[in-house]
């Protein structure tokens, strides 16, 4: 299979979708993954790593995102079996395979991510009616036209890793924009905040990626319009896969305090009034 050279043309924050994708080709071909992704594993010949990001991937880093895709996919997949006809649009979807993975019950799945990006999926996936690739940025308000028409309740609209590297206000103004289209809808992403502001922050600075968009915890959810139904704290679900753990069996204990409980945070949310 030859090399996708978009991969390495990639820079700044689309680039990150390079660590994702090795982390769960990683995890599927682990004997004790915890899920299965042929698709991506089948996609990873074709793309180019980029030494620039070793210095941010590491074992702790690759199982932080596979269990994190693996509590979307769970709520996901809950959000499929409680209504029919569902749309899902996921925001910055990268090389996501999760429609492969867990979606296609679904009436439709959109892909939107810029066009850079949905570039290079287009060169290893293949579009379809119920699955659709959008070459917009997320703050873009144009996309929102493309949402197929139905109940706002089966609207379930998804962003993994995405909405850190905004500013506050650009997160308030697209979930201002998705409230005045979509109100009743579920919203689907995860939040930073805790230890994430140190360390990790400076190297993906370093790499063009500066996260910009931090929270306290899930209380600071409600005033930007959005009602919350569940929190997942994902250092607390990592800590679910002890063998996994390694140097880090102090974890589970350190997962408690509010400095790492709120690392990172899985929200599933409602838009309200």
């Amino acid at each position: 299979m030859n090399t996708v050279s978009d991969a390495m043309a990639l820079s700044g924050v689309p680039r990150t979708l390079l660590l994702t994708t090795r982390a769960r080709v990683e995890e599927h071909q682990r004997p004790d993954g915890i899920f299965r992704d042929p698709d991506i594993a089948q996609w990873w010949p074709a793309l180019s790593w980029d030494p620039a990001l070793d210095p941010v991937y590491s074992p702790w880093v690759q199982l932080s995102w596979a269990v994190r895709a693996q509590v979307l996919d769970q709520m996901v997949q809950r959000h499929l079996a409680t209504y029919a006809n569902v749309v899902v649009v996921e925001l910055g979807a990268g090389l996501s395979t999760r429609y492969y993975r867990v979606g296609q019950g679904c009436r439709c799945w959109l892909e939107l991510d810029v066009p850079e990006v949905i570039a290079l999926r287009r060169q290893v996936d293949t579009e379809t009616s119920q699955h659709r690739f959008l070459a917009a940025s997320a703050l873009d308000s144009r996309w929102l036209d493309a949402v197929p028409a139905g109940p706002p309740e089966t609207l379930l609209i998804l962003a993994e890793g995405l909405l850190m590297y905004f500013e506050a206000a650009q997160v308030q103004q697209l979930i201002t924009r998705l409230k005045q289209r979509f109100l009743g809808a579920t919203f689907l992403f995860d939040a930073v905040g805790g230890i994430t502001q140190g360390r990790w922050a400076q190297q993906l600075a370093r790499l063009e990626a500066p996260l910009r968009w931090f929270i306290r915890n899930e209380h600071d959810i409600p005033a930007l319009g959005l009602s919350v139904l569940e929190v997942r704290s994902l250092p607390q679900d990592i800590c679910r896969y002890p063998h996994r753990l390694g140097w880090f069996r102090w974890v589970p204990w350190l997962s408690k305090l509010p400095p790492f409980r709120n690392a990172s945070l899985i929200l599933e949310t409602k838009l309200k009034t």
